[in-house]
């Protein structure tokens, strides 16, 4: 547990922090103040790297093959429940994405939009780029015994949160509620992976294309 407290206090600041303000200003005024700075060099940035939340985790774990099977396995199996977890998530709730909420109540005013992203409208509660970051990374902090990674590691997953907000594709709540799903399920599964260790885990793709031969 100690180990990680470099992601986990400053994911629990994080999301007191998220409470405080979510109680503090309405929705629309919460999006409009997160999303008042915008600027070329942002526009481009977060335009590629909200990709971090989508299918950077999978090519990430197919190359983790090469070093051991249990961190692609975790890594892959976290992301399948936390997928399970948006589909049924953004089903229920059918939360309008604030393209459509602005448009139904603030009909003249026009939200920044970056060339080239398609904004959605319809099920934006919760954030499923939020959960697949917040998830992927609090895998990778279990992988890495460096504390100024697991920083890091939380760092880049809020910047994936944040561009969600940035581009319009959700509110503050939505990416809330997708860190605290992807953080708390890759929490378990850990849990449940250590109390259930692979024998075969510790091997990797190296064993089969790189073994010795006698």
């Amino acid at each position: 547990m100690r180990k990680y407290l470099a992601f986990y206090i400053p994911f629990l600041l994080y999301v007191v922090v998220m409470l405080v303000v979510l109680n503090s200003y309405s929705k629309s005024e919460l999006h409009l103040m997160l999303t008042s700075v915008h600027t070329p060099f942002l526009d481009v940035f977060f335009k590629y790297y909200t990709e971090v939340g989508g299918s950077v985790p999978y090519i990430v774990a197919a190359g983790l093959l090469f070093y051991k099977y249990r961190m692609t396995l975790f890594i892959l199996s976290t992301q399948l429940v936390t997928a399970v977890f948006s589909f049924v998530a953004k089903n229920y709730w059918q939360r309008p994405r604030p393209l459509l909420y602005f448009s139904q109540h603030f009909p003249s005013f026009k939200l920044h939009q970056v060339e080239g992203v398609e904004l959605f409208m319809h099920n934006s509660l919760p954030s499923g780029h939020t959960i697949t970051a917040f998830s992927f990374f609090l895998a990778l902090t279990y992988f890495t015994k460096n504390k100024y990674l697991h920083f890091l590691y939380f760092v880049l997953a809020v910047l994936v949160a944040y561009s969600r907000v940035y581009l319009s594709q959700h509110f503050a709540l939505d990416v809330l509620i997708g860190a605290l799903i992807g953080f708390f399920v890759t929490f378990f599964g850990r849990m449940y992976v250590d109390y259930r260790p692979i024998a075969w885990g510790e091997g990797s793709l190296r064993d089969v294309f790189f073994r010795k031969k006698i």
